[in-house]
């Protein structure tokens, strides 16, 4: 295994060994009253490691945030579909719904609930924009909005159990519900995603 990719893999273990933690401390704790300290004792690292992946506990589960985004929704119109966007992202999310549900206690301008909304936003403009050469007018800005209301609102009630339905069900009614410009400015990728092996 080439040093590089050791370095990736070596990176992403610490960072889910402090993202465990935290969770792990989470069950007894309330996520806006848990410390940095307690995170590096219950994850065995030292400050200086912490900080040397997160700026701060809010960066915990944005980071989380953004893996699973980069991996389904960030990619729609990119290189993913609306449904199977939205299914990947959610998939990874399901496994730690616990964890979200957790997180989404606090009020603060970092908070996962605050911090998702900005991120959707931002990429899916920059998907229109810089992606697809698209200006941004006022229509596509409110298409834009919308679906970020849909996606901040909607997704996490299926992971607290506000539906009934499955995950697939679910990514269709989203999709479904997209403003239809938008949809099918982003439905069809520009680049496919390389085939699985």
């Amino acid at each position: 295994m080439d040093e590089p990719a050791s370095s990736l893999m070596e990176d992403f273990k610490t960072k889910m060994g402090i993202f465990d933690a935290l969770d792990t401390l989470m069950r007894n704790v309330p996520f806006d009253k848990i410390t940095v300290t307690q995170i590096c004792s219950e994850a065995h690292i030292s400050r200086a490691t912490f900080y040397r992946y997160f700026t701060d506990k809010f960066a915990i589960p944005q980071w989380h945030l953004n893996f699973a985004y980069s991996k389904g929704a960030n990619e729609i119109g990119r290189t993913l579909p609306w449904r199977e966007g939205y299914y990947i992202s959610e998939t990874i999310i399901a496994e730690r719904s616990e964890f979200y549900s957790n997180v989404a206690k606090s009020d603060d301008y970092n908070a996962i609930d605050n911090y998702a909304p900005r991120l959707r936003r931002k990429t899916l403009v920059e998907t229109l924009t810089d992606y697809h050469h698209r200006q941004l007018t006022e229509r596509l800005k409110f298409q834009v909005d919308a679906t970020v209301e849909l996606e901040v609102h909607l997704l996490p009630k299926w992971h607290y159990g506000a539906y009934d339905a499955t995950l697939e069900e679910l990514c269709t009614w989203l999709a479904n519900a997209i403003p239809r410009e938008l949809y099918k400015l982003l439905d069809t990728p520009l680049k496919p995603a390389s085939p699985k092996p």
